[in-house]
């Protein structure tokens, strides 16, 4: 496998979009087909051709496995999977995980760079964080094991046990001892200068909030806080709404929300999140249209109590790279279209040429100074017969205005946002967020 492509080998259970180049996760509505024994491959041949929005497959559809036919038929953003995979999926999406947490990538001259940390995971509780680099490790009792390669460092990790003690050295030459096990993802996190809010396990289960002043963010203004979102999955509606209270408790007057690699999720899970900034009403949040031009609205959740409602005088900024993608653009354009974020104060990352040649060697795909752009909508439809599951692309997407898709366009500088400056996609002193907070500083 290329050095350069993230891996989560460190995740027992699939993690969808948390990674620099994850973007499938998507939009995923649960559908059923017809409970009427057939074939796997009827079925499957039926769904795509009454439901893929890309049209059918040729006759030699069925000379190929199923487990293949997303490689070969579908786009990128639809796949198969077995009842078994598919059930992983599913409790992976509902936030619970197991191994580390961590998604990562090999950086010549630097090591092993961290581009993301799972909330209320091991290497997150181990105070790993997402921009740091790993230059060597050890197993509890074992020899140093220096990494060169993106599979050095898979091969150190993958075949360790639960439970089991390791040491990571960054090349700085702090050390994080983590273990794999199970957990509960946290999605969330809110900062003021002064304090911080995260969830992490409770006593009875499951996951509770606490306030850590260890991520107050002194550099914030005065009546600015900073609200982490990285996927519309599990807990994070709960998580979202429980942050606004305090938020609205420390009477803040402005509002920043970091969107950046948050490779998108559950429809419905963004509908209620787009509530808290629709001013209590129940007003669309989005639009899909499929291949025969039949729509279907989704409306934001209505939120009656204003304790849970970002009002309309606070001053709402969204930070975007290339890595926001679908549910997260869904969540930009409603707020944008009900006048709750102007197009100037989304802040897109503008990356360095470092990272851009690192990333995209061949020059091909590049995404910069903007939002990924996946205006579309993924469908599963199960086969009752055997539980395996297709997840097609079954629509595009429009925001509230229905006429805007920002598919394979996303939102950029063109749209008046503004550009910021990205060494690489994390660093750790999060040198981007705080040259953003430098720029608001000007405007609230």
């Amino acid at each position: 496998m290329n050095d350069k492509k993230i891996k989560i080998a460190v995740s027992a259970i699939i993690a969808f979009a948390i990674a620099m180049l994850s973007f499938a996760a998507g939009f995923l509505t649960e559908r059923c087909s017809s409970s009427r024994a057939v074939s796997s491959y009827e079925w499957a041949l039926k769904t795509i051709k009454d439901n893929y929005y890309f049209g059918e497959p040729d006759a030699s559809f069925t000379d190929t496995a199923l487990g293949a036919i997303s490689d070969k038929y579908l786009d990128p953003y639809s796949e198969y999977y077995t009842k078994e995979e598919y059930e992983q999926v599913i409790k992976s999406n509902q936030g619970s995980k197991s191994g580390v947490g961590i998604s990562y990538a090999f950086v010549e001259g630097r090591g092993i760079f961290i581009g993301s940390v799972v909330g209320n995971s091991p290497a997150y509780s181990a105070g790993l964080r997402a921009g740091e680099y790993i230059t060597r490790g050890s197993v509890e009792g074992g020899s140093e094991v220096v990494f060169d390669s993106s599979d050095s460092f898979s091969k150190f990790v993958s075949p360790i046990g639960d439970g089991v003690k390791v040491k990571l050295v960054s090349e700085d030459g702090n050390s994080f001892t983590v273990a794999k096990s199970e957990y509960t993802a946290c999605y969330t996190s809110l900062s003021t200068a002064t304090t911080g809010w995260t969830f992490g396990d409770s006593a009875d289960g499951g996951l509770a909030l606490y306030e850590q002043t260890s991520l107050r963010m002194s550099y914030l203004p005065e009546g600015c806080a900073y609200l982490r979102l990285d996927q519309f999955f599990g807990t994070a509606v709960n998580e979202f709404y429980s942050l606004v209270e305090k938020f609205n408790a420390a009477e803040c007057t402005s509002l920043i929300l970091d969107l950046r690699s948050n490779g998108g999720g559950y429809v419905d899970v963004m509908q209620d999140i787009a509530g808290a900034f629709a001013d209590g009403k129940s007003m669309l949040a989005m639009l899909s249209r499929d291949k025969k031009g039949r729509e279907d609205k989704f409306y934001c959740k209505k939120i009656s109590d204003p304790a849970q409602r970002i009002d309309k005088s606070v001053n709402v900024f969204v930070l975007a790279n290339a890595g926001t993608a679908s549910a997260s653009e869904a969540l930009i354009g409603a707020m944008v279209c009900y006048g709750a974020l102007d197009y100037k104060n989304i802040f897109v990352s503008q990356y360095s040429d470092a990272y851009i040649n690192w990333l995209y060697p061949d020059g091909k795909g590049v995404k910069n100074a903007r939002s990924y752009g996946k205006g579309i909508m993924q469908s599963s439809f199960t086969n009752f017969s055997t539980g395996e599951v297709l997840k097609l692309t079954t629509a595009k997407i429009f925001w509230p205005d229905k006429t805007t898709c920002i598919h394979d366009v996303g939102v950029t500088v063109g749209d008046g946002c503004t550009p910021l400056p990205a060494e690489w996609e994390w660093t750790k002193d999060d040198a981007e967020l705080k040259t953003a907070v430098e720029i608001i500083k000007d405007r609230i």
